[in-house]
């Protein structure tokens, strides 16, 4: 995405990566070595821009660069985390940090990049800083809100989104909410933007789970149905197992999958099955749901460069499963 109409916008988020690579930094050089293999993958970097333009709402001008920073760099300890849950062997289009260093290692670089972010920012004193700690413990326990629904093929669409907006929205909601209240926005633009950041990391999700039925792993960057395989249910499967004529197979499939069974042909059956029960479709409406949501939401900021691009970003992700 093209930030140069927006003045100072690409130097702030370069100065974002450049206090990543500081708080990032150590002596040893076993670690250092798996920190540049992680920073060398940056991703998208949506977070951080949503933290830098939504500091920017209400025509402030504030310096929020070391906070996104430290906002990515626990995001990111918390992805590496997660591969050593998930047994993924891949992360932003390379190996991921176990699969190249060991699991071991992998553990002790995410502890790493957390306590290094903690011990060494310099904004232990914003009242932000407690508030993202309380979300991070959300997105704990939606984490393991997931993990509890594993297997579960009658979790319902309410238990699923409950998930999504521990895990993923509460990370949107810390860079989003940081945002707003550097930028000085009122108590009620704060409120909106926590808003937009609820829905949108609901959407963003609901659009991974799309992503993981109708991409191949090029494109998507992850083994296709990596998730069905592995016992966690997103939307689309959610929707198809409460289809009378098509769940029951599903399921049927899930509990040969849970109990080790290696058919070749079940991706096919599975696509199949999730497609023509209307999984698919369902999730997809959901997706511009959502997005509408997060539009919405920041109806109260009147109209700026920051907020189109955040609509524009709600769009880019919707798009990615509108064909």
């Amino acid at each position: 995405m093209d930030f140069k109409d927006l003045k100072g916008f690409e130097e702030d988020l370069k100065r974002v990566n450049e206090h990543i690579a500081r708080l990032c930094s150590t002596s040893n050089e076993n670690m250092q070595k798996m920190l540049d293999w992680v920073l060398g993958a940056r991703g998208k970097q949506i977070r951080p821009i949503l933290t830098l333009l939504c500091s920017r709402l209400s025509g402030k001008k504030v310096d929020a660069t070391e906070m996104a920073a430290v906002i990515e760099i626990c995001h990111t300890a918390s992805l590496i985390h997660d591969d050593i849950i998930d047994d993924a062997d891949m992360r932003r289009g390379q190996l991921s940090v176990r699969k190249k260093f060991s699991n071991e290692m992998a553990v002790y670089c995410g502890d790493f990049m957390i306590f290094s972010a903690i011990g060494r920012t310099n904004l232990t004193n914003k009242p932000w800083y407690k508030d993202m700690f309380g979300k991070l413990e959300i997105m704990c326990n939606g984490e393991l809100g997931q993990f509890d629904s594993r297997y579960n093929t009658s979790i319902t669409e309410e238990e699923y989104i409950a998930n999504i907006i521990g895990k993923t929205s509460a990370m949107f909601e810390i860079a989003c909410g940081a945002g707003a209240y550097e930028g000085k926005c009122s108590g009620k633009e704060r409120e909106a933007v926590n808003q937009f950041a609820r829905n949108f990391g609901v959407m963003f999700q609901l659009s991974d789970d799309v992503m993981d039925f109708i991409s191949d792993e090029e494109k998507s960057k992850k083994s296709v149905h990596e998730d069905f395989w592995s016992g966690y249910y997103t939307m689309p499967a959610i929707k198809a197992f409460q289809n009378e004529e098509y769940g029951p197979k599903l399921k049927e499939i899930a509990h040969a999958l849970r109990n080790g069974s290696k058919d070749d042909d079940f991706d096919a059956e599975i696509n199949n099955i999730i497609s023509i029960s209307g999984g698919i479709e369902y999730t997809k409406d959901l997706v511009t749901e959502y997005g509408n949501k997060a539009k919405n939401a920041l109806e109260i900021f009147k109209p700026s460069n920051e907020k189109r691009k955040l609509f524009e970003i709600v769009d880019y992700v919707g798009e990615r499963v509108a064909l």
